[in-house]
C-alpha cells in the first residue's frame, strides 16, 4: 500500500471515530443540559403554585399550555415521594402513542386541605430536537470529512510530488550512464536533504563504478600483448621435436590454461565494449539464416557427443547489432552444448521469439544468479562463469528480452524475444 494512500486511510478512519465519539458526548451533554432546563422550568411552576397559594389561599386554575400538564389531586394526608423529579412513561390519548414526559411531584396545604400537585412536560419537542440536531451535526461532519479527504487528496498529492519525482529519477537511474543526476527543485527541507543525500551516494557509486570499469577495460587491453606472447611461445616449444613426453603435457596444460585465460579477458573485453556502447550500429538481421549458419558449425561437436539436435525455424526479420546478434546465439548454443548431458538432446525453435532448450542438471538454475558474472551452474570444462552474463548484457543492449524456464525432470530453456 502507498504511503499517501495508508495516511488518507488512517486520516479518514481516526476523523470519523473521533467525530462519532464527538457527536455521542454532544448529544448526551445536549440532552442533558435542556433536561436540565426543563426540570427548572418545572421547579419555577411549582414556587409560583405556591406562591399562589399562599396569597390568594387556593389554588390557581389549570391553563393549558403546549406540552405541559398540570394536576391536583385531594388527599387525606401529604404522599410520599421518592423524587421530587423523574421521567415516567404515560399514554397520550391526543396523539395516540405513549411518551415520555419529565414530571415534578409536591404535596401543598390549602385551607387545611392536602392537595398532591404534579406538573409535567413532554419529552417529545425535545427528542425531536435533538434528534434534529444531531442529525444536521452528523451531517456536517460528514461533509467536513469529505472535504477534508479531497483537501488531504489534492494538497498532500502536491507535497509528495517532489518525492516520487525523485523516485522516478532513482528508477531510471544507471550506473553505465555518464549524466549527472537531476532531481529537481522543491522548498521542502526533508525532500531537499533526501535529494542532497541521494546525489552523493549515486554520484559516489557511478564514480567506482566509471573506475571499476575503465580498470577492467584497460587490463584487458595491456592483457592481449602478453597473453599473445606467452601463446606464440608456447607453439614454438609444442613444435620442437626435443622435449620429452613429460615436458610436452607440461606445456599442453600450460597451453590449454592459457586459452581459458585468452578466453576470459576476450569476454570481460567484450562486456566492457558493450556497457560502452561501442555496438551502436544497426542493420536487417535474418536471424533464420544466421541461426542455420550457427547450427551447421555446432553439427559436428554435437555428432561427436551424441546430443540429439531439433529445430524448426521460420523466417525471422529483425533490426539489430550484427556482431552483437552473432555472440548471442552463438553463446546460446555454445551454453546448450556445454551444460548437456551424454546422449541429450537440444531443441530450437524459431517463431517470433527464439526458444533453445536442452537437457542437464536435475534441477533449475538460481535465476538471481544465473545471470551474474562469474556465476556456474556447474564446473563444466571450459566455462568461466561470463556466458549468461554476456548474453543479458547484450539483450539489455539490443532491447531483447531472455526469460528462463526449468521443466521437469531436466529439461531447461532459454527464450530470447526480439521485439
Amino acid at each position: 500500500m502507498k504511503l499517501f494512500a495508508k495516511y488518507n486511510r488512517i486520516n479518514v478512519v481516526s476523523t470519523i471515530i473521533i467525530f462519532l465519539l464527538g457527536c455521542i458526548a454532544f448529544s448526551f451533554l445536549l440532552r442533558y443540559v435542556i433536561i436540565n432546563q426543563i426540570d427548572e422550568d418545572l421547579k419555577i411552576e411549582k414556587n409560583e403554585i405556591i406562591n399562589y397559594v399562599n396569597r390568594f389561599n387556593h389554588l390557581p386554575a389549570v391553563i393549558e399550555v403546549r406540552d405541559q400538564y398540570t394536576n391536583y389531586k385531594a388527599v387525606q394526608k401529604p404522599q410520599y415521594i421518592n423524587n421530587e423529579i423523574s421521567t415516567i412513561k404515560v399514554y397520550d390519548t391526543s396523539r395516540q402513542k405513549n411518551e415520555l414526559r419529565r414530571i415534578i411531584q409536591f404535596n401543598l396545604q390549602v385551607n387545611n386541605q392536602w392537595y398532591f400537585v404534579n406538573v409535567s412536560k413532554s419529552l417529545a419537542g425535545t427528542d425531536k430536537l435533538i434528534q434534529t440536531i444531531i442529525i444536521i451535526t452528523i451531517s456536517t461532519i460528514l461533509l467536513i470529512v469529505v472535504v477534508t479527504f479531497f483537501i488531504n487528496r489534492i494538497v498532500l498529492r502536491r507535497l509528495w510530488q517532489p518525492f516520487y519525482n525523485t523516485l522516478q529519477t532513482v528508477q531510471r537511474f544507471n550506473l553505465s550512464d555518464a549524466q549527472a543526476l537531476n532531481f529537481g527543485k522543491t522548498n521542502i527541507e526533508e525532500f531537499q536533504n533526501l535529494n542532497t543525500i541521494l546525489t552523493d551516494s549515486l554520484g559516489k557509486a557511478q564514480q567506482d563504478y566509471q573506475t571499476l570499469k575503465e580498470f577492467t577495460e584497460n587490463a584487458s587491453h595491456e592483457l592481449q600483448t602478453p597473453l599473445a606472447v606467452i601463446q606464440s611461445k608456447l607453439d614454438i616449444l609444442i613444435q620442437n621435436e626435443n622435449v620429452t613426453e613429460a615436458e610436452s603435457q607440461a606445456i599442453q596444460s600450460a597451453y590449454n590454461a592459457l586459452q581459458g585465460l585468452s578466453k576470459l579477458n576476450q569476454s570481460l573485453l567484450l562486456l566492457a565494449k558493450i556497457e560502452n556502447n561501442q555496438f551502436s550500429e544497426k542493420t536487417e538481421i535474418d536471424v533464420k539464416e544466421l541461426l542455420q549458419n550457427k547450427i551447421n558449425q555446432f553439427s559436428e561437436i554435437w555428432k561427436t557427443s551424441n546430443i540429439n539436435v531439433h529445430q524448426s525455424l521460420t523466417s525471422k526479420i529483425i533490426t539489430g547489432n550484427f556482431y552483437l546478434t552473432d555472440i548471442l546465439l552463438n553463446n546460446l548454443l555454445s551454453n546448450a552444448t556445454k551444460h548437456n548431458v551424454p546422449n541429450g538432446s537440444i531443441t530450437v525453435l524459431l517463431k517470433d521469439a527464439l526458444q533453445i532448450t536442452n537437457t542437464g542438471i536435475p534441477q533449475p538454475l538460481d535465476e538471481k544468479k544465473m545471470f551474474k558474472r562469474f556465476s556456474k551452474a556447474n564446473n563444466a570444462d571450459g566455462s568461466h562463469g561470463l556466458g549468461l552474463s554476456i548474453i543479458q548484457q547484450i539483450c539489455i543492449a539490443s532491447g531483447y528480452t531472455v526469460t528462463y524456464n526449468f521443466n521437469l525432470p531436466d529439461v531447461h530453456s532459454f527464450t530470447i524475444n526480439f521485439n
